[in-house]
């Protein structure tokens, strides 16, 4: 298995409780790349767990549907089996590790609440945890192998072009071989690859200058290695921007960001220019809000939250306070001025006292679209009102960032790796990032 995120620890498990043999590779030097940092939680239909008065009418079909429309394509047999497998998912998750999963939030795209984190802490960093304590406990005995810091540089193939291995560097640089009868890719994507073939500037050279939430590790590797070998991809210039990546004030400029989870807009979290406009509805899909960021012109964003959403997004706002990337304020006076020191821009004519009568108008207008079911964005859900203009709010800088890379190499239904011409690659499976098909638009 190459790649320790989630899909490869999953896959590793899973086969490792079935008596499999498994060596399982990474490039870094410890478990977990992009998956450590999840923060929203994992969406599935239908945990008995986890149904409540919010998600009571809530079906597999509803969710593959909503699934659909966000990629904006047919729901197809991936979608299907996305929707129709995701509670077995979290079944298996909650029996087979420590993993707690008892939080639901409705969040960006979906009809219904079924987006599963824990109820103290991030689900990334919870779940690598979990995962990978339980995977360790097969290394005794010599089931499981760990190769870290080690590069897979190519897949080996016999004559008739099954893949029976890989090539790799191991940690000292020295070239080596390991020969297996299955090849599991689980490497994640590209998008932070700025390496000399980098899959983002061929397939989407317009957001190569955009900052990105994922590890320098992102770039790629699997897919150019199946891609190598005649593997076919889909959707490859379909990069998800993701609305809210924290600007670090310590740290302005720095091209990777900490990602700002979308259940910090999920428990009431608003987006707002630097004047204390609302722009859009903050649950909409992610495409849809960034389009919304990139036309009101702003260069940076806040994101607000009074201290209701504060106290139920909880471990979250207590880790990005901690980390100084929001900050803790009392009422809209000293929210204007915050904006004034940290997003209005050098040499404009607002002043604070104009955007605090733009906020205390903004903050207004939202408690009476909440009341009335709606406002002129199209939200029809509202969390942790009223709004109290004296009260208590958490505020910290958003950009759009690059998060995630929707195509992928292709694969059927069973996780196995298709040519260009959709014949299988016999010995080559696939799971998570690396893949596409799924997500599309």
């Amino acid at each position: 298995v190459l790649g320790s995120g989630v899909a490869g620890m999953t896959a590793t498990l899973r086969m490792l409780d079935a008596g499999a043999r498994v060596v399982l590779m990474d490039k870094e030097k410890r478990l977990g790349g992009n998956s450590a940092k999840a923060s929203s939680g994992i969406n599935s239909c239908c945990p008995e767990h986890s149904r409540s008065e919010k998600n009571a009418e809530d079906t597999v079909q509803s969710f593959a549907s909503d699934t659909a429309r966000s990629a904006k394509r047919e729901e197809s047999g991936l979608i299907n089996l996305l929707a129709s497998n995701s509670a077995a998912a979290i079944s298996w998750l909650r029996s087979r590790t420590s993993i707690d999963l008892s939080k639901v939030a409705q969040l960006g795209g979906h009809s219904y609440a079924r987006t599963h984190r824990p109820a103290n802490g991030m689900i990334g960093a919870e779940l690598v945890f979990a995962l990978q304590k339980e995977v360790k406990k097969f290394e005794k005995s010599g089931q499981l192998k760990l190769l870290l810091g080690c590069r897979a540089t190519s897949l080996l193939q016999d004559d008739a072009g099954t893949v029976i291995g890989v090539a790799y560097k191991s940690e000292d640089g020295t070239p080596s071989e390991l020969r297996v009868p299955d090849t599991v890719l689980a490497t994640g994507g590209f998008a932070n690859d700025r390496t000399n073939t980098s899959l983002l500037l061929k397939h989407r050279p317009d957001l190569s200058t955009f900052p990105t939430t994922n590890g320098e590790w992102a770039t790629g590797d699997g897919m150019k290695m199946a891609m190598a070998i005649g593997a076919g991809t889909i959707d490859m210039d379909r990069v998800q921007v993701h609305p809210t990546g924290f600007v670090d004030p310590k740290d302005p400029t720095n091209p990777t960001k900490v990602l700002c989870g979308e259940m910090m807009r999920g428990v009431g979290g608003l987006l707002m220019t630097p004047d204390g406009r609302r722009f859009v509805n903050e649950l909409a899909p992610r495409d849809k809000v960034v389009d919304g960021e990139l036309q009101t012109k702003a260069a940076e964003f806040a994101i607000v939250l009074n201290q209701k959403a504060g106290e139920e997004a909880g471990k979250h706002v207590e880790l990005y306070t901690r980390k100084g990337l929001l900050t803790k304020l009392a009422g809209t006076a000293e929210l204007s001025n915050w904006f004034i020191d940290n997003i209005v821009p050098n040499g404009s004519s607002l002043s604070a006292l104009s955007i605090e009568a733009q906020l205390n108008l903004t903050l207004a207008a939202y408690t009476t679209a909440a009341e009335a079911g709606s406002d002129e964005f199209g939200k029809r859900f509202f969390h942790n009102l009223p709004i109290e203009m004296h009260g208590s709010f958490y505020v910290g800088r958003i950009v759009p960032v690059l998060h995630y890379t929707m195509g992928g190499i292709t694969m059927d239904q069973n996780g196995v790796v298709l040519r260009t011409d959709g014949s299988v690659i016999w010995g080559l499976h696939a799971a998570g990032e690396v893949t596409g098909g799924v997500h599309g638009n």
